[in-house]
């Protein structure tokens, strides 16, 4: 088995991952970094199979390049596939607005969705000599971890969370003897998910009880839905804005998906979806925003920020991984962001809540024993080296993009 990283070996993001099993080759994702101009991975190089692990842009946004020279099977949930979509036309919407090349068009996407074969957990696909199963990676609906079985079972995580949130349950190890994992948090343990909740839901309450706005900057998919969900119980006028709404039109159609579909639709139906350019003034007028994008880098929340940036009463509230060089990194570390090409100083208060749907480093060490492998693989991460101590008993391997390394 040959395996070479195009991307996502030693950074977080742009994960894409070659690899050659006999006469068998594939690949697990094809993602950009959503900076600007957006970070593609090395030239797709082209195999028989693509497996894909979920929608985030950072593991699909370039998928449709794969396809503009060989038509291969792509497999994937349905709700990844339904999930990818509306992120796939946006891109090409911003690549033009930006003046971005254009790296694939809308014949690209057509020809991708023409190749495509769906799995629900459980399932297993014929890849030529190669069965692939998916299985839940409790990290967005839909995400998935492949084991991919030929001569050995090789699993591959994509992004991995293994505790239950409000919108999924965690998810759990499968035995293998290959495991390809990622290690965003590596070196890093979360704070108990209930208590930064609880601890977000009295700040909110605060602020909104001295008379300011709540602004939640939040991913499409998944943070916006559990945001929701959060905030079902309190007692607050809540809007949502951005490609979320979409997105939980389309988690509707997955109940298998979600942990509770019924608490799901009870958070949907108490927020007031913001649809258009003239229903934003007027959201203005809830106490609570959630609203894409979560790294701030476009969407709707640069307007609300606008609007809100001189209320020192208010406040934005993360809840998200901010990469570098994006404005949500930038807001954190320095106060400052960009809107339109100009750097501003909002007077609203900033703060950072950990509702990361990446598991932590004494979770991913669980994890690794748990499956049991011979030989662990530590991609998409900047520190994966924090793991080494705690996985010595492995055959441990930190591979660099773009250099192919064989395991027998």
């Amino acid at each position: 088995m040959k395996i070479k990283f195009l991307g996502g070996a030693e950074e977080v993001g742009r994960l894409a991952i070659k690899i050659n099993d006999g006469p068998d080759s594939y690949m697990v994702d094809y993602g950009v970094i959503p900076d600007k101009p957006p970070q593609y991975p090395m030239p797709f190089e082209p195999v028989d199979h693509i497996f894909v692990t979920h929608a985030h842009f950072d593991h699909v946004g370039g998928l449709p390049v794969c396809f503009q020279s060989k038509a291969q099977n792509l497999f994937a949930t349905d709700m990844t596939i339904n999930s990818m979509m509306p992120i796939l036309n946006d891109s090409l919407k911003i690549m033009r607005l930006e003046g971005y090349p254009e790296r694939f068009n809308a014949d690209d996407i057509s020809s991708m969705y023409d190749s495509i074969r769906t799995v629900t957990y459980g399932d297993s696909v014929e890849a030529g000599n190669l069965i692939g199963t998916a299985y839940s990676a409790g990290h967005i609906p839909g995400s998935t971890m492949w084991q991919i079985e030929n001569h050995n079972r090789l699993l591959v995580t994509g992004d991995l969370y293994t505790r239950d949130s409000n919108l999924l349950t965690g998810a759990k190890p499968v035995k293998s003897d290959i495991l390809i994992m990622e290690s965003t948090y590596a070196g890093k343990n979360h704070e108990d998910r209930k208590v930064v909740i609880q601890r977000l839901k009295n700040r909110i309450k605060e602020v909104v009880d001295n008379g300011g706005k709540v602004l939640l900057p939040a991913f499409a998919i998944g943070r916006t839905q559990e945001l929701l969900m959060i905030l079902s119980d309190m007692d607050l006028n809540v809007a949502v804005d951005g490609m979320g709404n979409t997105l939980s039109n389309i988690y509707m159609t997955g109940p298998n998906y979600l942990r509770s579909m019924s608490e799901f639709k009870r958070s949907q139906g108490r927020a007031r979806q913001i649809r258009s350019r003239n229903m934003r003034k007027g959201a203005l007028d809830n106490d609570v925003i959630v609203s894409t994008s979560g790294m701030l880098d476009g969407g709707p929340v640069l307007g609300y920020i606008q609007e809100l940036m001189n209320d020192e009463k208010s406040a934005i509230f993360i809840t998200g991984y901010q990469v570098e060089g994006t404005n949500g990194r930038l807001l954190l570390d320095t106060g400052t962001l960009n809107i339109a090409g100009v750097a501003v100083k909002p007077s609203m208060m900033v703060e950072k809540y950990d509702l990361s749907a990446h598991a932590g480093h004494d979770d991913l060490v669980s994890f690794v024993k748990d499956v049991d492998p011979d030989t662990v693989i530590l991609c998409h991460g900047e520190h994966r080296e924090e793991l080494q101590d705690d996985l010595s008993e492995y055959n441990l391997i930190l591979p660099m993009n773009g250099h192919e390394f064989e395991i027998n």
